[in-house]
């Protein structure tokens, strides 16, 4: 990455994706190098200076029931430049991206991809889908938890430590693999620029959530779920999501991921009426692993 202009990589992706909150070069040094899990593994395109396209690989650790590790690149900010468009950069960049990503010591990737990209990578360039991820609009119920809620901010990081908000435990999966989080990282990821977040503390459970308004209706997103005891699982979410719509004063709290230390009741929400589905696809470098994802939620890539 030592090639790598991360100005330039901010001004492809503000041309490409044009999005309301332009992409600093801030928060690419967040998420491209201060990772705990280790810096990003990019692949890319440059022409006269100019950068042309951009995949870059996100380190992630998982770990299944029998303690065997895969560290998978979490692919985000895959863009080519519309004006090369049509001249096979795609594939070039993805293809870039392995090497990156063989060099950096990942086994392979996981993609989030949206509907457009997702069939591509699957049918051109054999990476495997794995089972969708419900998106639930989650059941309230009639009784609170009593939860601790603040607002996050970085430099609570040392108090929240001291206090034990951040002691929460890791789980062991049944089966299949599950992205291991750590204090470390979850203080790096919730250190994102520009972001908004809200910890909610119980007892059984260390929730964090965020909130967005749609034509003036308020709605809770719960992003991560972490237990504080792993003895007393599944969880039943109902009584924490409703503890949560109070403190965010809407009635609903919504959810898209999967995490079977959790009951996640709810209603789920068809593709076909979710503003942008999306797919999880994995491709390894050296093998055809039979790779099962057991726990996967929000803040486990870059939606928000």
């Amino acid at each position: 990455m030592e090639n790598l202009d991360l100005r330039s990589t901010a001004n492809l992706l503000n041309k490409t994706f044009k999005p309301k909150t332009l992409v600093s070069v801030e928060y690419l040094e967040w998420q491209y190098h201060e990772n705990p899990f280790g810096p990003a593994c990019v692949g890319y395109l440059l022409e006269k200076n100019e950068q042309l396209s951009n995949y870059a690989l996100i380190p992630k650790i998982f770990k299944n029931h029998l303690g065997e590790k895969v560290t998978l690149g979490i692919g985000v900010d895959l863009a080519v430049s519309p004006d090369s468009r049509g001249k096979g950069l795609f594939r070039k960049t993805v293809e870039n991206s392995y090497k990156a990503g063989i060099d950096g010591n990942l086994d392979g990737i996981l993609g989030v991809a949206n509907s457009q990209s997702s069939p591509r990578m699957i049918e051109a360039m054999g990476w495997k889908k794995l089972p969708a991820i419900d998106f639930r609009l989650l059941k309230l119920s009639k009784s609170r938890t009593h939860m601790k809620t603040l607002r996050f901010e970085f430099n609570q990081v040392e108090q929240l430590t001291k206090e034990g908000v951040l002691d929460f435990k890791a789980s062991t999966p049944s089966s299949g693999f599950s992205p291991i989080w750590n204090k470390e990282l979850l203080k790096w990821r919730l250190s994102r620029p520009g972001a908004d977040y809200y910890l909610h503390v119980s007892e059984s459970a260390l929730l964090i959530s965020t909130k967005i308004s749609i034509s003036g209706l308020k709605i809770a997103i719960l992003l991560k779920t972490l237990p504080l005891n792993t003895v007393h699982t599944p969880i039943e979410i109902a009584p924490l999501a409703s503890s949560i719509a109070r403190y965010h004063k809407t009635p609903f709290v919504t959810y898209w991921g999967k995490n079977e230390s959790f009951q996640m009741a709810g209603i789920k929400v068809p593709r076909k009426f979710q503003p942008s589905p999306l797919d999880l696809v994995v491709y390894f470098f050296d093998s055809d692993h039979n790779f099962e994802l057991n726990e996967f939620e929000l803040l486990d890539f870059d939606a928000f």
